[in-house]
């Protein structure tokens, strides 16, 4: 071979190998990225990879909450990371152990028995890696229900819960399984909504969902409680996350109609765990729950020609015994409208939420639940019934136009049921809110109940009811307006007697507080061993990890005891015979230094308590409180409504002392327009209205410069605060001062307007 032959081989051959390199450097495999740890989630099924529990943040730190049906022996883990075909390791307390994507681990030889595990996941890329620690949480042998969102970006849970009046509904899809993984329900929910009042403005919050089919998520194998829509309760004011459950068990023991049946379980909500909950019924008209007639349905094919009931303009009506009610025009009423009905007894401000409601003579607010949207023969049909029925409570049971008794409009039995409940529990809200009444179309009694919303409840309340609630002991409930009527009626002293001794009692002894268990219920140690995990885990998510509720399961299980003992002993001595009388208030003590001040403005008219029998006699005197006092005093003439102030309604408690004090210059406004009937008054200013109620009457005193302080009293207020000092009314405190700007409490009011009364009005009265 020549030497020109020769080069030209070689040459060939080195560009050749030239293009082979090039071709390798094209084609070849990019190094590693380094890995970054995007998430970790575990499967409620694998046969199901949407039903999933993601990891989420707390207070900084990584969680991952396992469905109750993953064993922490055998928890299969899913990786989701930036970076090329990683290897994974996982490291405990006791080992490390490498694992696939989707493996499962077993925590316990990681990490040593315990109530959580905390582990390093290393991933590696050649010569790169990243480490995240995680903290895995079992939550209980309770059922775990998966919420799926169809469109999780734009109508997931924040957007749900983004609603202030809960209007925003989702769609999506739901899987629930027991705590062993047998499938309760897999299919599609037509509505994922929030629900309830205050309890929507908690952080954690409740919900209400709808199946898309009929299904008994309790698994009680009753076919009754086959049904679409359930109550996710939240529980977020109880932290032993028990009274509800408690409560609403024992109703079904009681065998109240009916009772409402419920069961714990642990909510996921688009992977993410968002505590412990209280599945249950939902106080509605339906098969299983008030099995009454459903007059909402009626309603609707017989009005099938509207579109939307809520454009139907809202007119209000008064029945011919003095009820006043709302109603729907526009709508033509179906045959019988004698039911069903499904009333509540409410306040005035969550009843001017609702579309129909009623207010009677003695100005009680009650809300038709349903129908939801009522005709003005419906309206004036219910509103008009239930006048007589409160007219017959309000006469010792018997009712003086027509001669019927207590036991014509309503079940005695269901009163006196629902009266223990309220009682033993000490729920502020008994005959407030969220107390239900029902009617069916063949019948002219009613029932009162189910009884709902008990996580105030067994010591916890809100406000000025908190110490009253928080002794065991005394009566409560019986001190509330309806409470006292309902004590005059023979029949229902009887039926809370012969309940409460025989049927109470008895449960709450040997079942709740002992080891004794029912279809219905169990025992206080059952509940608490229930949802021992599920309430550790919650309370990592909602309490910072501070686990309180096995301190207050024991500081209920003290409370029930000594209640049950005293109203068991209380309870025995009612009759039909006689009654003992009701006086006083229950936070006002004999020895008290306002004690006799507060009972005689009570005697004379002038102060009433805030409820239950409630005086609060620390509490802030409001602005609203004030000129309702001096309204009383002045015999309580009402003149007609105007709207003078932006914040004053007709239908406000208040409204007619505001116009009265307002027409008669006694209580003015502001530049706003405002009333402010929420303000605390203070005592200068409290000492000035009563000045001008006498019309200012002059006075030559100088008794201001004997208080240290008496300087210092507002230019406005100085002739009256020099009148009330000469007269004796605001005495001055143990160090000579007057504190004009501070607050004027309840207590207080009551000493001065006994003064006042007593001097002024009585001296001058005919």
């Amino acid at each position: 071979m020549s030497a020109t032959i020769m080069k030209r081989c070689l040459s060939i051959l080195l560009v050749f190998v030239l293009l082979l390199s090039l071709s390798v450097a094209v084609f070849a495999a990019p190094e590693s990225e380094a890995p970054q740890w995007k998430g970790v989630y575990t499967l409620a099924d694998p046969d199901s990879p949407n039903y999933r529990a993601v990891m989420q943040t707390v207070d900084g730190e990584n969680y991952l909450f396992l469905p109750s049906n993953v064993s922490a022996e055998a928890v299969p883990l899913y990786f989701e990371l930036n970076g090329t075909n990683p290897a994974f390791s996982v490291r405990g307390a006791l080992k490390a152990v490498g694992v696939r994507n989707g493996q499962s681990i077993d925590l316990v030889a990681l990490c040593g028995e315990g109530s959580a595990y905390t582990v390093t996941l290393s991933a590696s890329s050649g010569a790169a890696s990243a480490e995240l620690t995680l903290t895995i949480v079992p939550t209980g042998d309770i059922a775990s229900m998966f919420l799926v969102s169809d469109d999780p970006v734009n109508h997931g849970r924040e957007w749900v819960e983004s609603s202030p009046d809960k209007s925003n509904k989702a769609t999506g899809s739901m899987l629930m399984t027991t705590e062993t993984g047998s499938v309760v329900y897999e299919n599609k929910l037509t509505q994922i909504k929030g629900r309830g009042n205050s309890t929507w403005l908690q952080e954690k919050k409740p919900y209400q969902i709808k199946l898309d089919k009929k299904t008994d998520l309790l698994e009680s194998g009753k076919s009754e409680n086959r049904a679409k829509t359930w109550v996710l309760l939240a529980n977020a004011a109880d932290t032993s996350l028990l009274r509800n459950n408690i409560v609403f068990d024992l109703s079904v023991a009681m065998q109240m109609q009916p009772g409402i049946e419920c069961r714990p379980i642990n909510l996921f909500y688009d992977g993410e765990y968002r505590g412990a909950y209280l599945l249950c019924e939902k106080v509605e008209i339906n098969d299983g729950r008030v099995d009454i007639a459903d007059l909402e349905k009626e309603n609707e094919n017989t009005n099938s020609s509207v579109e939307d009931f809520d454009t139907l303009p809202v007119k209000t009506g008064t029945t011919a015994n003095g009820a006043s009610y709302l109603y729907c025009e526009g709508m033509t009423s179906p045959e019988n409208i004698k039911g069903g009905y499904l009333l509540e007894m409410d306040t005035a401000a969550r009843a001017s939420m609702e579309k129909c409601y009623f207010v009677t003579t003695r100005d009680q607010y009650v809300v038709v639940k349903s129908p939801e949207y009522c005709s003005k023969e419906e309206m004036d049909y219910i509103a008009s019934y239930y006048q007589e029925y409160e007219d017959t409570l309000y006469s010792k049971g018997i009712n003086a136009d027509n001669g019927k008794k207590i036991d014509d409009y309503i079940s005695v039995e269901s009163l006196a049921q629902c009266y223990i409940i309220n009682e033993l529990t000490k729920n502020p809200d008994g005959y407030r809110t969220s107390s239900y009444l029902y009617k069916d179309a063949d019948s002219d009694i009613m029932t009162m109940g189910p009884i709902w919303d008990y996580d105030l409840s067994f010591g916890r309340s809100w406000g000025e009811y908190v110490a009253a609630c928080a002794d065991p002991e005394q009566f409560f409930t019986l001190f509330s307006n309806f409470g006292k009527v309902l004590y005059e009626i023979p029949s229902f002293r009887q039926a809370v007697h012969d309940i409460y001794l025989n049927t109470v009692a008895p449960l709450v002894k040997d079942t709740l507080l002992g080891t004794g268990k029912n279809d219905a219920m169990q025992s206080l140690d059952a509940y608490r061993q229930e949802i021992s995990d599920a309430a550790h885990a919650d309370a990592l998510v909602w309490y910072g990890g501070s686990d309180s509720s096995k301190q207050n399961t024991n500081a209920i299980r003290a409370y029930i005891t000594t209640r049950n003992t005293w109203l068991t002993k209380e309870f025995s001595g009612w009759n039909a015979e006689s009654a003992a009388p009701l006086v006083g208030f229950i936070d006002v003590h004999e020895g008290d230094w306002y004690y006799d001040s507060v009972l005689t403005a009570a005697e004379y008219g002038l102060i009433n308590g805030m409820s239950n029998s409630i005086f609060f006699p620390s509490g802030n005197t409001t602005r609203a409180q004030a000129a309702k006092v001096l309204f009383e005093m002045a015999g309580g003439v009402k003149v007609p409504y105007s709207e003078v102030f932006k914040d004053v309604k007709n239908t406000d408690w208040f409204a007619p002392a505001v116009m009265w004090a307002q027409k008669n210059n006694v209580v003015n406004g502001y530049e706003d327009y405002t009333f402010r009937p929420e303000d605390n008054i203070t005592r200068q200013d409290m000492t000035l209205i009563l000045y001008r109620y006498l019309g200012c009457p002059k006075t030559e005193s100088s008794t201001l410069k004997s208080f240290a302080d008496g300087g210092t009293v507002a230019d406005y207020a100085k002739e009256a605060m020099e009148w009330a000092a000469e007269n004796k009314l605001l005495g001055g405190y143990e160090d000579n001062t007057l504190r004009p700007y501070n607050n004027i409490s309840r207590a207080e009011l009551a000493t001065i307007i006994v003064r006042f009364y007593e001097q002024f009005v009585l001296k001058t009265e005919p």
